[in-house]
């Protein structure tokens, strides 16, 4: 086994979830521990200082270097070195033992409340009579209930939450409390975050619990939540997508520009064909490595079983012709079209294809690329539609193009979906924003830093429903005046304040 690295920081143990998070955005990262600390039901007994152990995998940067940016950055949003503690860093290379068990050894049963129990995923537990438990595997997202702002939250889930309610988590994390409020009856919960890492575990954690999700849609700004970092707009996504693939553009069809927006001209494929004299599965390869545009957003949608558990592959041989994206479990095809596929040739051509493959047993559909870039979530939607369809065996299906032609179709279905049955099916988890958000909630969730909190505050009043209650939390009790303006600011009414040792939490409604 390969050595690793063991990254050793000098920090307030207040902080350890923040400074946490950080190394796992940053770092080739495989776990943290808080060391030479007393624990009780995980929660530390000293609240002092500590040392966080963080294991590495790979120096893929300067971990030093970049630790000293962001405790920088964490001062300018108004955090004392008092509150920091010293930061005092050290890099050593390791032999590899069984590290990730002996991190496991500090986790155990948190006992919340008297009714809920956070329990890991590699422990057996029996709940005692009456107790709710919550199974947890955190990954690299945090929200373990072993902290105090996620257990304030929770209690006034317990208190205050109903059965029947629509709950959103802003700022999910690991999805603690949207599986939370299902376990206590909620309609539907929705969870968003502003870190795309954490969407996945959230799946993960509601699926052990039992519970069902819907796919991961990006359907908002990649903006962050917290203000941590820069605003991503359209282009700098297509940017990052072409980086990451690196992208080299084809020869367009009919001199169309590579338009991010508009998704008119795109690539011709047939056009780069004659570049690449090469073996049919070596052609694949290429067209693989060198995606459209459309192709790439897409591929973050399906790739690593995203879309509802369903594996694709993308670029891959049939027979004599290549698809953009197959299931074979599901026996699937996805085509995606640019504007040249309008014309009286190619329509022929894909006529041809479409029914030859339909032939093979395939069911094929068709997307054009101005849908993938104004609604994504829609076209998601409609490929699900098409799965779950008993009777689509061999057939061919297109979506409608033009702005707009599918975004009714898409809410009605989301909305349909979200009022289905008990609760045990209605779990949402997506990267997005609180300002992107249209719909209101009757239980809303804010575990977010206190100046956050205060910047978004205006956004959370407006998910809320009129009868709708608001829990705010993440709140160091010395910063507690910053929400309290805020809140006083949107016309808020508080009607509960809760303790937890240095911590505090607010729930408000209109």
């Amino acid at each position: 086994m390969n050595n690793y690295y063991e990254l050793r920081i000098s920090i307030n143990p207040e902080i350890e979830e923040i400074v946490s998070d950080i190394c796992f955005s940053n770092f080739d990262c495989e776990g943290v521990v808080l060391a030479e600390e007393a624990y009780k039901d995980l929660e530390m007994t000293s609240t002092t200082r500590g040392t966080l152990r963080v294991f590495l995998t790979d120096l893929n940067n300067n971990p030093i270097e970049v630790l000293k940016t962001e405790r920088e950055l964490l001062k300018e949003r108004g955090f004392s070195d008092e509150e920091l503690g010293s930061w005092e860093i050290s890099l050593d290379e390791k032999e590899n033992q069984d590290w990730s068990k002996k991190w496991k050894e500090k986790w155990t049963v948190t006992h919340v409340t008297d009714k809920i129990a956070v329990v890991p995923s590699w422990i057996d537990y029996v709940p005692r009579d009456g107790e709710i438990t919550i199974t947890l595997d955190p990954g690299c997202a945090f929200g373990t209930g072993t902290h105090q702002t996620t257990q304030l939250c929770m209690k006034a889930i317990e208190k205050h939450l109903k059965a029947g309610d629509t709950m959103a988590d802003i700022g999910t994390g690991s999805g603690i409390l949207a599986v939370c409020a299902m376990k206590f009856g909620a309609k539907s919960a929705y969870g968003c975050d502003n870190d795309e890492t954490v969407i996945d575990v959230c799946k993960e954690n509601a699926q052990i619990n039992g519970l069902k999700t819907y796919p991961t849609l990006e359907g908002g700004s990649k903006s962050p939540i917290s203000g941590w970092g820069e605003n991503n707009n359209l282009s700098n996504e297509f940017e990052k997508n072409q980086n990451e693939t690196n992208f080299q553009a084809y020869p367009t069809l009919e001199g169309g520009s590579k338009s991010l927006i508009s998704g008119w001209g795109e690539n011709s494929r047939q056009d780069a064909i004659h570049k690449y004299p090469k073996s049919h599965i070596n052609y694949a390869k290429e067209m693989r490595n060198n995606p459209t545009d459309a192709e790439a957003i897409m591929w973050k949608y399906l790739r690593n079983s995203n879309l509802c558990g369903i594996k694709f592959r993308r670029q891959q041989p049939i027979d004599k012709y290549i698809v953009d994206f197959m299931s074979a479990s599901e026996k699937l095809i996805i085509e995606l079209d640019g504007g040249g596929h309008n014309s009286g040739i190619n329509q022929i051509y894909d006529s041809k294809r479409d029914e030859y493959l339909s032939k093979l047993g395939y069911t094929v559909i068709r997307i054009w690329n101005t849908e993938i870039y104004k609604n994504i979530d829609g076209v998601l939607d409609y490929i699900l539609k098409v799965i779950n369809d008993p009777t689509r065996k061999s057939k061919i299906f297109t979506l409608p193009q033009g702005e707009g032609s599918i975004e009714t179709q898409f809410r009605q279905s989301k909305n349909s979906t979200a009022s289905q049955g008990d609760g045990s099916s209605s779990i949402y988890f997506e990267l997005n924003t609180a300002d992107k958000i249209t719909k209101k909630y009757d239980f809303v969730c804010a575990n977010i830093l206190h100046n956050v909190l205060a910047e978004i505050m205006g956004d959370l009043k407006n998910i809320m429903k009129d009868s709708g209650k608001l829990v705010l939390s993440g709140i160091l009790d010395e910063k507690k005046q910053v929400v309290l303006d805020a809140i006083e600011k949107f016309g808020l009414k508080i009607i509960e304040t809760n303790y937890q040792d240095q911590w505090i939490s607010f729930v408000v409604e209109k």
